[in-house]
This record gives C-alpha cells, structure tokens and sequence, in this order.
C-alpha cells in the first residue's frame, strides 16, 4: 500500500464501497463515509491527500463541502462526481470554489485513477512550490524599495489594480524588478492562498514551452510516459507570471490567447479542453509597442495582456533611491552572511549615484553581495565598492589633449596611483583593480615597485 490517502465521500454506501475497492486495489490507503460532516472531523483528524465527493448529498452538497475542506488545508485537491452532466455553470461554479476535478458515474476505472494520479501529482507540485515559496520569504525581500515619486505611485497602483483579476503587462529594463512587482500583486490579491507560478518565456524552445505551459496527455510524444499538468493548471485560482512575453513565439501566442479568451487550456495530445482560472501577469524588457508594430507579437493578445500597464523606471532614474537600497541589502547580507557593518562613507553613495547602473537593481544587490561577503572589517569605503576602479581608470577620449601611450606604461601608472589611494594595502588595490593577490604581486615585480 502506498503512502498516498484518499477520502471517500457519498451517501450513498454502495458507491464509496466501489469506489474504496478500486483504489484500495491500486494501493491506496482509503477512508470513506457517507456523511459530508464526518468527513470534515476526519479530514480535521488525518492527513488527506485527496478527496473524493459526490456532488449532491442530501446533508451537504459537494462544494459546500469543498468550500470546507479548503478553509481547513487551502492545498487539498477535490474530486466531484457528476451523475448530471458536467454543465458549464456547474464547472464554472465548482472550479471558482476550488475543484481540482470532475468524474462522471461511469463505470471507467482507469479513467478514475487517471484523474487521481494527476491530483496526486499536483498536490505534490503545490507542496513542493510552497516548500520553495517558504523558503524564498525567508531568504530573500519582498517589498519594493524606493522613496522616489514614480515608485511610490507604482506601489499605490499595484495596491488598488490587486483587487482585480484584470491581466497585467509590466515593462522596464532587466533588473527594475518586474517579477517583484508581480509577486506583490499575487501577495495583495485575493488569489494570494494559491500558486503563484513564474515562467521565462525565452528560457525553453517553443515546443518544450508548449508542454510546460499546457501540460500533456500520456503518449503525446516520445518521453510522455505519463500525463502532466501545464503551469498554467498548476497555477490555476492562483497567479501565472509570464516574464519575457516579448520572446514567446508566434505559434504559442495564438494559444495563449486562447487560454485568454475561453479560460481553458488544452494539453499537448489532447482534444479536450480544461477550464481555467488564473490571472496573467506578463513582463518584458523589449519595447512591446514597437514589437507588435513590426508584426512580432501578435496584437491581439497584446490587447489581452495590456489591460493594466505598469512601466518601471530604471535605476538611473530615480538615483536618490540608491542610498537607500544600498542600506536595505547591506544590513540583509550582513545578517544573512553573519557580518557587523557599522559606517558607511559617503563618499561611496556619491560614486554609487554617479554610476549608470545598465543592470538597475539587480546589479546593485549583487555588488552588494560582494562587497559584505568580503568585507573583513565593519566599515565600507569607497575603496571597497567593484565600480570605484572603472572610475579611476576611466580615460577620457574625447579630450583634445590625448596623447597615446604604451600599455605598459598606463598600467604601470595605474597600479602606482592605487597603491597611494589605499595606503599601498595590497590587498585593497587588489580588490579594486579587480585581479588576484599573486598577479598583483607578480605586477609589481615586473614593474620594479615590489619593494613598496
């Protein structure tokens, strides 16, 4: 018997002993009851994987019963029986309430275990996300840094549109923070107890997005051993974050509007269609007007996607926020790296600010990493900041009075007027030239100043 519990509910005996025989004879560990309210006490009492239920009981109705059960374990995934047809306001109304499945009384055994494997498969998929999510709330920021004027109306836009299920395109160069902006979005909806799922669209060739998103049937295509939800499915009542939407491609564009439109999802090698309800955010780095006006993305779907827009300034231009993120991830790395930091210099925010930034937030968070990774002291200096060397070396060609030199001669100069900005601390000028300990030395030996 396998590790998996299913729960059994229909008040009528003879179909939960039916029902109990056939999953008990895959290797299922079962309980069934022909009272909804027992269920709920041994749902409350033992750890379910999946529920089984019919849908109209004279006690409690299935999804009454649903709605219960998702009150106690937001995760569980329901199985409704149907003896009525699967009518489209029963689905609609079952699948807003949370319904993982439906299973018409027919005498389909292999159908049945089917749709329990799959539920099983999901069940594991949201467990294993949530583990992940955990983790990551843990380990890393959730808020949106930032004072300036255009943040803060972004933060208050993303606070009002969250109340929405309307699809979201948010724009702005790598590194704004986009999928940041999208998780607070899921985080202040009333999607936030269900996944929220994210894909790199230019991550994967088209027909290995296809099956990610939309799943399979078992057989669909050599490997499809078994059937396999999309993402979209994973992320079903939840949030589905579709960053670079820009790089999808044509054929798989068509598709996604479908998912759009009709709220359903085909998996690759089948001919039914799962209704679906997920929101869609979508995010790029490219130019999506000009994309679609130089026939790319398809505008149509553009018109889908586009319903609210939310475009993130760069770094650069919103400079006072620097100090201020600086901060932020300095005292996050030091308690996550174990580090005291206790001053700041200022002339670092200085050469903070007078930097581009072409990776915006991003490349500020990973510099500074570095810099508490490093740092053996609990004092940062402008010394200790990656881009300080870029602005002591810089040359400025446009000069008329430029005179061409010998390499040698540029590097050797270099290397002197360093050594004298860090008090010859080798290890320093190390540091910011950016080269090993040894090759410095080594430097310095061919250029004759080994002896400072």
């Amino acid at each position: 018997m396998n590790r998996y519990h299913i729960l059994i509910v229909d008040d009528e005996l003879n179909r939960c002993k039916v029902l109990d025989y056939r999953l008990k004879k895959s290797g299922y560990n079962t309980t069934f009851t022909t009272s909804p309210s027992e269920a709920i006490n041994i749902f409350r009492k033992e750890n379910i994987d999946i529920v089984i239920s019919d849908i109209k009981m004279g006690e409690m109705s299935g999804i009454e019963l649903l709605k219960h059960l998702r009150e106690i374990d937001p995760l569980v995934n329901v199985i409704l029986i149907t003896a009525f047809g699967k009518t489209e306001e029963l689905i609609l109304n079952a699948l807003r309430n949370g319904a993982f499945d439906f299973l018409e009384k027919v005498e389909d055994a292999d159908y049945l275990l089917q749709i329990v494997e799959r539920g099983i498969k999901n069940r594991e998929e949201k467990l294993k996300y949530l583990y992940l999510r955990e983790k990551e709330n843990i380990e890393s920021v959730n808020d949106f840094i930032g004072e300036d004027e255009k943040i803060k109306k972004i933060i208050d836009y993303v606070k009002r549109i969250s109340k929405t299920d309307s699809t979201v395109l948010i724009t702005g160069e790598t590194g704004t923070g986009k999928e940041l902006i999208a998780r607070m979005i899921h985080r202040f909806s009333k999607r936030n107890n269900f996944n929220f799922i994210s894909f790199n669209c230019a991550s994967l060739n088209p027909n290995l997005i296809e099956s990610e998103l939309f799943g399979y049937k078992k057989g669909a295509f050599t490997g499809a051993y078994t059937n396999k939800d999309g993402l979209i499915k994973v992320a079903n009542n939840g949030t589905l974050f579709l960053d670079e939407i820009a790089e999808m491609d044509f054929s798989l564009q068509v598709k996604l509007l479908r998912v759009l439109q009709e709220r359903e999802v085909t998996p690759v090698g089948s001919t039914e269609p799962v209704l679906v309800d997920v929101r869609i955010i979508s995010a790029t780095n490219k130019n999506i007007d000009d994309e679609v006006k130089s026939g790319k993305f398809r505008l149509d779907l553009f018109y889908r996607l586009n319903v609210i827009r939310i475009d993130i300034p760069p770094l650069r231009e919103r400079s006072n926020d620097i100090p201020l993120i600086f901060n932020y991830y300095v005292t996050y790395f030091a308690k996550k790296f174990g580090k005291q930091i206790k001053n700041i210099d200022e002339e670092v925010y200085k050469i903070l600010k007078s930097y581009n930034w072409p990776g915006n937030v991003r490349e500020l968070i990973n510099i500074v990493e570095r810099v508490v990774v490093i740092k053996n002291d609990e004092h940062i200096k402008a010394t200790d900041i990656p881009i300080f060397k870029d602005k002591m070396i810089k040359v400025d060609m446009e000069k008329k009075d430029f005179i061409p030199q010998k390499l040698e001669d540029v590097e050797k100069r270099v290397i002197l007027d360093t050594l004298k900005f860090c008090n010859f601390d080798k290890k320093e000028v190390s540091k910011i030239l950016g080269i090993n300990l040894s090759t410095l030395y080594r430097k310095l030996k061919y250029y004759n100043i080994e002896d400072l």
